[in-house]
């Protein structure tokens, strides 16, 4: 991928990221400053797609990301931004664990509740030796545009209602010392194909172990969620 394709696909992810619409070349001319013809980034466009990174929904002069393009935005285009946190929240992150620095059942229950607050997806936290697991924001994502359907409500639905059935096939493939990020066809869970699962583990008081998974539609703010989860790992570590 040259140069000018790797930023044009990274503007295209965080315009559609934020605003959900399909993003045209005049747009990305215009607002992103690229110093060159809508012509040139449309051509350019075309190639992305033609590879299978943007697709083209309808009569949309504008394209969006597939599942390959935020795999490669998360793999090749994240590692100078990733992992700045903003103050305030990992001044929350903070709070919720000095609240119960010995009893993993709160700590566990007070990290899903604090970052489904900060993200406004979905998140899951818990304790796999015991099965416990606490979840909060499933009402986020409600009216987000790519669950407007009953039954693309669905695959994430059985996430709510099955994650304890199924979480040992991504609790078996996560290291210790990192994050795994599951987009889209990657889930292990055949049913979860719109939405990106991301997970971190690390160790809670009394010997147990934790884990966090932040679960949302592909159109996440990546580099915000990776910077909570490492941070909250980095803090459980630490303690």
């Amino acid at each position: 991928m040259t140069d000018r394709q790797k930023q044009i696909l990274e503007e295209l992810i965080r315009e559609y990221v934020k605003g959900a619409e399909p993003v045209s070349s005049n747009f990305l001319v215009e607002k992103c400053g690229f110093d060159c013809s809508p012509a040139t980034i449309r051509a350019e466009m075309l190639n992305l797609e033609k590879e299978g990174y943007l697709i083209q929904p309808h009569t949309s002069a504008g394209r969006i990301p597939t599942d390959k393009a935020y795999r490669y935005f998360v793999d090749h285009l994240l590692n100078e931004r990733q992992g700045v946190l903003p103050e305030k929240d990992r001044e929350a992150i903070d709070r919720t664990i000095s609240s119960f620095p010995h009893n993993p059942h709160a700590i566990s229950s007070g990290l899903a509740k604090t970052m489904s607050g900060i993200t406004e997806d979905f998140v899951i936290s818990g304790i796999p030796n015991t099965n416990e697991f606490y979840r909060f924001g499933f009402s986020n994502i409600f009216e987000l545009p790519e669950f407007e359907e009953a039954e693309d409500m669905f695959g994430l639905g059985s996430i709510f209602d099955e994650f304890e059935r199924y979480f040992s096939s991504f609790f078996d493939n996560l290291p210790s010392d990192d994050l795994l990020v599951y987009i889209g066809r990657e889930n292990p869970n055949k049913e979860t194909k719109k939405e990106t699962v991301m997970i971190a583990r690390y160790p809670l008081p009394m010997g147990y172990e934790g884990v966090s998974a932040v679960i949302g539609p592909m159109r996440m703010a990546y580099d915000r969620n990776m910077a909570l989860l490492k941070y909250v790992a980095k803090k459980m570590n630490e303690l």
